[in-house]
């Protein structure tokens, strides 16, 4: 939704143009008797009032469609497309857009309009074919360009996003949409793994490495086909280098190298884990993080995390310092599956992960920021500090 600042400066846009159309209309002409028609006096005062909404009604059904106020309507269909109206906003830029010997300059820019309205409607198919047309004007080439790599995110056409991600570089090589491809790419490699084809999997993934060599997400795919190929060395490796980069890959990818790991691996597993603690106690806090988000998960490593920070609890650590008779013993492997049961269920709704661009916070991971749409961002929350 538009804010209220954004439609006021739409609404002084428009009182402008119909402030030019009634001076043309009404002044500029050689019938010096010709009066102002009330109705315009009533929308200006709208207008002026912040009451948008009866303005646009009332300019819309008073004003005709000629050169003069081609402008203004244009205007009104995008105060119309704001407000949520998409189907006046449509119905009116059609309008214009049947008008007979209509300029090419308004022709483009009512499409482009028209276009906008479709993609706000969530009418992809008509969207896309406006702006496919577009995309062929110099004037209009790459926010087309723009809407169409959009519009195929959002429908997961990833070789059709692909294909005009390419055309734009070519003509804007630094707009900003172009750092999707890498990952792109890496949808594309998800969707062939789903598919089991890890042949071609790995090809997407090595297209995705030359576009961003730093990429989390093609290290996070690279392990998930080492632990299909069954090479427990080389996805403890990416793992590694992931979570140097982002300790999320600790959440995403250590629970599917401990479900796919057979008796002899998971010993492996915790071999690496046992030295990765020892080189970097912090880790500890995400694998005491993992247990309780995972509870179905069986790892001595992590139930030491755990444990550990249960007995540096301000609480705890007060009850014990306080009580000479109480060992910390006493924080046996039952009591710590009962705590661990109980702010599992405590925190299933907190939420865990935030994006460094925008500050969103989610309960579950995403590649991309719902919000800011950025890649890549998502990172942890410790949940378990506010317990």
């Amino acid at each position: 939704m538009f804010s209220d600042s954004i439609l006021y400066l739409s609404s002084i846009f428009l009182l402008f143009a119909l402030m030019g159309y009634l001076y043309i209309k009404f002044f500029d002409t050689e019938d010096k008797n010709q009066k102002i028609s009330p109705d315009y006096l009533t929308g200006l005062k709208y207008l002026l009032n912040e009451e948008s909404d009866k303005a646009i009604n009332l300019f819309s059904n008073i004003i005709e469609i000629d050169d003069d106020t081609i402008q203004t309507h244009l205007a009104l269909g995008v105060l119309f497309r704001r407000q949520g109206k998409i189907d006046k906003a449509i119905k009116l830029h059609e309008n214009i857009i049947s008008k007979p010997d209509l300029e090419e300059n308004y022709y483009f820019q009512t499409l482009n309009e028209l276009g906008e309205n479709y993609y706000a409607a969530g009418i992809y198919d008509k969207a896309e074919e406006i702006f496919l047309k577009l995309k062929e004007t110099k004037a209009h080439k790459i926010s087309s360009l723009e809407k169409l790599i959009k519009i195929y995110e959002y429908l997961s056409q990833w070789e059709k996003a692909l294909d005009s991600l390419e055309e734009l570089s070519k003509i804007d090589n630094t707009n900003d949409l172009i750092n999707s491809t890498s990952h792109y790419y890496c949808q594309l490699s998800q969707d062939s793994i789903n598919d089991n084809n890890l042949d071609k999997a790995e090809a997407y993934l090595r297209k995705a490495r030359e576009n961003n060599p730093k990429s989390i997400r093609q290290m996070y795919l690279s392990s998930i086909i080492a632990i299909e190929k069954k090479k427990l060395n080389s996805a403890l490796n990416l793992y590694e280098q992931m979570t140097t980069k982002n300790p999320v890959g600790h959440f995403i990818l250590l629970p599917l190298l401990l479900e796919s790991a057979n008796r002899d691996e998971k010993d492996i597993i915790e071999d690496r884990l046992i030295q990765m603690v020892s080189t970097n106690a912090e880790k500890e806090i995400y694998f005491s993080m993992l247990y309780v988000m995972k509870t179905e998960i069986k790892n001595k490593t992590l139930l030491k995390s755990f444990r550990k920070q249960i007995l540096a609890n301000t609480i705890v650590k007060e009850i014990l310092n306080q009580n000479n008779a109480i060992s910390s013993n006493i924080i046996d492997s039952n009591l710590i599956e009962n705590i661990r049961s109980i702010m599992n269920k405590t925190t299933m709704n907190d939420y865990k992960y935030n994006c460094t661009q925008c500050g969103y916070e989610t309960i579950s991971h995403s590649w991309q920021c719902p919000t800011c749409k950025s890649w890549e961002k998502s990172t942890p929350i410790n949940f378990i500090e506010k317990i």
